[in-house]
């Protein structure tokens, strides 16, 4: 029945240590010697997508930063991009700065920061396909580090008013919540812009009507896949439209009250491989 699953990543595919555990990767590549399609969905850089879904071994279109970008799963390399307008991320730089708050851009893999701290500089790092036997370090990840950039470039609301290279996404942090409450009431009236909790102290801003339901819708449209056939699974608000949207949605057990809200189903956490489970129970395969 089901001809496609699309998987979040953080709190989802990944384990609390950002880890794909061995029964999670069994069970998606069971899935992919089963001939059913399989991609990632994800808030995440193209490049860390593309290295995880190549670790799958996935051949179907991948999907990133929060639908804003739709890859090849093949060279990593940009099938459908959906940016923010020039006016439209000065305004939200101008804005946030102001206010106080931090605030960075995703171009096409590369992170776009007013200035290095030690947050942004290990974003790189933390978009690695992670190996058990290796500690988290630039050396041993060399291979997979280069691939994205941090650049720092000053007020960003200065750098967007004069840049030319594309930005998809930019994401809002704060160390109080309540600042982040304040500032997601704030902009949630604002034309042209999608905003989508991450965290209690983050969230993310993409190009108005875009998210991970619109990539599967697009996607989907190319392979004749109808939304009943689909399977999505997520833990998080920027998981709801396409937990709500798909044939079924499975929320994660360790998922917000929200995507558990809107799912069909509710799985075991991502500590227990609940992606494991989930493909257990609601596809039939061939072993």
């Amino acid at each position: 029945m089901y001809k496609l699953l699309a998987l979040d990543m953080d709190g989802t595919l990944l384990d609390p240590q950002k880890m794909i555990t061995l029964p999670v990767q069994e069970a998606v590549q069971q899935l992919v010697y089963n001939q059913i399609h399989v991609t990632l969905a994800s808030g995440r850089f193209p490049a860390s997508v593309w290295l995880h879904g190549k670790y799958l071994g996935l051949k179907f279109p991948l999907i990133a930063l929060n639908g804003a970008v739709i890859l090849d799963p093949v060279t990593g390399e940009k099938l459908f991009g959906y940016p923010i307008s020039r006016e439209i991320a000065c305004k939200i730089a101008t804005f946030v700065e102001a206010k106080g708050s931090y605030i960075h851009y995703y171009g096409y893999n590369v992170l776009y920061v007013n200035e290095l701290t030690e947050m942004n500089r290990a974003w790189p790092l933390a978009n690695v396909v992670m190996d058990p036997s290796k500690e988290l370090t630039e050396d041993n990840y060399r291979g997979q580090v280069h691939l994205i950039q941090v650049s720092p470039v000053g007020p960003l609301s200065h750098f967007l008013a004069s840049r030319e290279e594309e930005v998809y996404k930019a994401t809002v942090i704060d160390d109080d919540p309540a600042v982040i409450d304040r500032l997601y009431k704030e902009m949630s009236g604002w034309e042209g812009i999608t905003l989508s909790r991450t965290g209690r102290r983050r969230f993310d801003i993409n190009l108005a009507d875009i998210n991970k339901k619109t990539a599967l819708m697009k996607v989907c449209s190319e392979y004749n896949i109808a939304s009943k056939q689909v399977v999505t699974i997520g833990d998080y608000d920027n998981d709801i439209e396409m937990l709500d949207w798909a044939g079924l949605g499975i929320a994660m057990g360790n998922g917000n009250d929200n995507a558990k809200g809107v799912a069909n189903v509710i799985t075991d956490s991502n500590a227990d491989h609940g992606v494991a489970t989930a493909i257990r129970q609601y596809f039939e395969l061939n072993r």
